[in-house]
C-alpha cells in the first residue's frame, strides 16, 4: 500500500430503511475517487458492511454518520477489521446532537473524525479525533450562477423551535418590504407564519432552488437527541451550508459563533446575522442590489470548490491515517 493506492470502504452507520442522510456516504466515496483516482474505494450500507469487508479486506473501514440507533452494531465490523489488521475509522456527523452515544464506539475506534470543533474537548483522551466538517459535492450542488428568478428568500428544513420563532420574527420584515419569504420543510404548521408550506422537498430540487432564490436562510437547529452530559453547543455549520455555496447561493448566516469565518468571508462569500431584523437588511439590501446576490453566490462557489468538497475532506483524511 502507498499514499495513493490504498483500499478505503466507505459504510453508514445507519440501515437504510432509518437513514435519512443515506446519499451522503456516496459523496464522500465520490470524493476519494476524486481525490485518489489510483485508490480503490467502495461505498456501502450498513447493512452491507461486514461483506463488503470481507469482500476487500480495506486498509481502512470508514463508517460515516449517525451511529445512535439501537440496532445497529459495530462489533461485527470491528472484529473483521481486527482480524485482518486493518484500521476502523468514525466521521460522525451528528455532534453534539448524539455526543452521550458516542462512547458505544471508543473502545474499537482507531480513528474518530467529528462533524463538530466544539466537540473535540469532550472525547477521552483517549480517543484519536479530529475535526472534519462535512462538505458538498461538486457533481450533484455545483449549479451556474447567471440569474436569480426564483424566491426572494428561500429556507428549507425542519421546524425546530429556533427557527420557528426566527421565521415568525421574520415575516412583519417580509411584509414591509414586499418581498416573498419561502420557506419550506416538514413539521410546520400551515397558514402559522406567512410564507411557511409544511411539505418535504427532495434533495436533489434543492440545489437548483439554492441558486435561483435571491437570498438563502442558514439557521441550525437547537434541539438535542443525546447531549445531556455536557449540554454541548455546536459550533461548525452543518453540510447544507458547504452545498448552497457549491450552487452558488448568497447565503445570509444567523450565527452563533465565529467558527463560519474559517470557512467564507464575511460580505464576500456570505453574510452573517444575529437575529431577524439583521437578516432583514441583509435581505432588503438583496433587493435593491441583485447583482450583489450574484457576486457573494460566485465568490462563494469559487470558495467552495477549492476547500469544501468532499475531495479536500478525503485529503485530510489520507493525510491522518496514511501519513
Amino acid at each position: 500500500m502507498t499514499r495513493q493506492n490504498f483500499k478505503l470502504l466507505v459504510m453508514s452507520g445507519s440501515p437504510d430503511a432509518l437513514n435519512t442522510n443515506a446519499s451522503l456516504r456516496h459523496y464522500v466515496g465520490e470524493g476519494f475517487r476524486a481525490a485518489f483516482p489510483e485508490a480503490t474505494i467502495a461505498v456501502s450500507s450498513y447493512e452491507d458492511g461486514v461483506r463488503s469487508a470481507q469482500a476487500l479486506q480495506p486498509d481502512m473501514t470508514l463508517v460515516f454518520g449517525s451511529i445512535m440507533l439501537d440496532g445497529a452494531d459495530f462489533g461485527p465490523i470491528a472484529e473483521v477489521t481486527k482480524r485482518h489488521g486493518r484500521l476502523l475509522g468514525f466521521w460522525l456527523h451528528d455532534d453534539p446532537y448524539e455526543f452521550d452515544m458516542n462512547a458505544r464506539i471508543y473502545g474499537m475506534a482507531d480513528i474518530v473524525f467529528t462533524n463538530d470543533r466544539a466537540s473535540l474537548d469532550f472525547y477521552p483522551p483517549s480517543v484519536p479525533v479530529h475535526h472534519l466538517p462535512l462538505a458538498g459535492s461538486a457533481a450533484t450542488h455545483l449549479r451556474p450562477v447567471v440569474t436569480r428568478g426564483g424566491p426572494d428568500l428561500f429556507f428549507c428544513g425542519h421546524r425546530f423551535a429556533n427557527r420557528s420563532r426566527f421565521f415568525g420574527d421574520l415575516a412583519p420584515h417580509a411584509k414591509r418590504l414586499g418581498a416573498e419569504l419561502c420557506v419550506v420543510g416538514s413539521g410546520w404548521e400551515r397558514d402559522a407564519i406567512e410564507g411557511v408550506t409544511p411539505m418535504r422537498l427532495p434533495n436533489a430540487a434543492l440545489p437548483d432552488l439554492y441558486a435561483s432564490a435571491l437570498g438563502v436562510v442558514n439557521i441550525g437547529r437547537d434541539e438535542n437527541i443525546a447531549n445531556r452530559r455536557f449540554a454541548i453547543r455546536p459550533s461548525t455549520p452543518g453540510p447544507r451550508t458547504f452545498e448552497a455555496a457549491f450552487a452558488g447561493a448568497a447565503q445570509i448566516m444567523l450565527t452563533a459563533g465565529l467558527e463560519i469565518l474559517d470557512y467564507f468571508e464575511p460580505d464576500s462569500e456570505i453574510l452573517l446575522a444575529d437575529d431577524a431584523g439583521d437578516c432583514a437588511e441583509h435581505w432588503q439590501r438583496l433587493l435593491k442590489d441583485r447583482d450583489y446576490s450574484l457576486l457573494l453566490g460566485r465568490n462563494a462557489q469559487r470558495r467552495a470548490l477549492a476547500e469544501h468538497g468532499y475531495d479536500a475532506r478525503a485529503r485530510r483524511i489520507a493525510d491522518l491515517v496514511f501519513g
